[in-house]
């Protein structure tokens, strides 16, 4: 898929900022996908694009390319968050 980001959060670690849940919250109004970076229960981090459904309970449900799955994510372990526009590669920040 071509996407390039668009506004951008970046955070530290198990602290949950307005920000980001302002931005999920956007991406699961809009139906935006958004890049996530993300760090799992063994510290491994990743990043992926994810379709998002839902942001409830500290959790973000979505549709993740990557798994090619739908997958909850735990807000606290969202290390960075971005929009994704449909018409070009990501954007270096």
């Amino acid at each position: 898929m071509a996407a390039r980001r668009g506004e951008s959060v970046r955070q530290v670690p198990g602290v949950t900022t307005a920000s980001t849940l302002e931005l999920l919250s956007r991406a699961v109004r809009e139906g935006t996908p958004v890049w996530l970076g993300y760090v799992d229960a063994q510290g491994s981090g990743s990043q992926r694009v994810v379709q998002p459904v839902s942001l409830a309970g500290g959790f973000l449900q979505g549709y993740d390319d990557r798994r090619g799955e739908t997958a909850r994510f735990a807000v606290h372990r969202i290390t960075s968050v971005a929009l994704v526009e449909q018409d070009g590669p990501p954007a270096a920040r």
